[in-house]
């Protein structure tokens, strides 16, 4: 019995102190997000790309490129190109745009995450996206679910540009505002 009891009590101490280390020991914060170069991903869009890509032009420093993707078929289907560029906004929120020249109706779908198409009367005026892309409107959609909103612009010529994330409508409207034709 007393072995059995000495091996209890050095269990519970062994409990005891992992709990002491875990409280004393202050858990890291969530880091802040690292920014990353897309320079190398742009030049190869630049290059690739069969339609005429876009990428921002002029954002404040204070959106940080988080995240970035060429892909060149891939779930896509052959003969695609799609990029995918990522943002946290200058208070904290996610933007990303998204790009390809695959189907606009499946693309649009996967990006929006199936939201719901918004009329422009539905948003306050401050609310509203840039008029026009290249002289195309921005369609609106949310997914309120997620807290996602999204603005897209479906090309006649085969390509279609999506603006989307948990960022408010103005910081979405500054991010597509922000678009240039990228030189190739």
């Amino acid at each position: 019995m007393n072995r059995v009891l000495r091996g209890g009590l050095s269990a519970l101490g062994c409990l005891l102190a992992a709990a002491v280390v875990v409280v004393a020991i202050p858990a890291p914060h969530a880091a802040e997000p690292v920014t990353v170069s897309y320079r190398g991903d742009l030049v190869k869009l630049a290059r690739l790309a069969p339609y005429p890509a876009v990428a921002p032009v002029g954002l404040p420093a204070s959106w940080q490129p988080v995240s970035s993707g060429l892909t060149v078929g891939g779930a896509n289907g052959a003969g695609t190109v799609t990029w995918q560029l990522g943002y946290t906004t200058p208070d904290g929120s996610l933007a990303s745009l998204e790009e390809t020249n695959a189907s606009a109706g499946a693309f649009v779908r996967r990006m929006t995450n199936d939201g719901t198409a918004l009329a422009p009367s539905q948003l306050a005026p401050s609310q509203l996206a840039p008029a026009r892309l290249d002289g195309r409107t921005w369609n609106l959609s949310a997914t309120p679910a997620r807290g996602q909103r999204s603005m897209y612009v479906p090309s006649p010529a085969g390509f279609t540009v999506v603006v989307t994330g948990n960022a408010t409508w103005a910081e979405l409207r500054e991010l597509a505002a922000s678009l240039r034709e990228v030189a190739g």
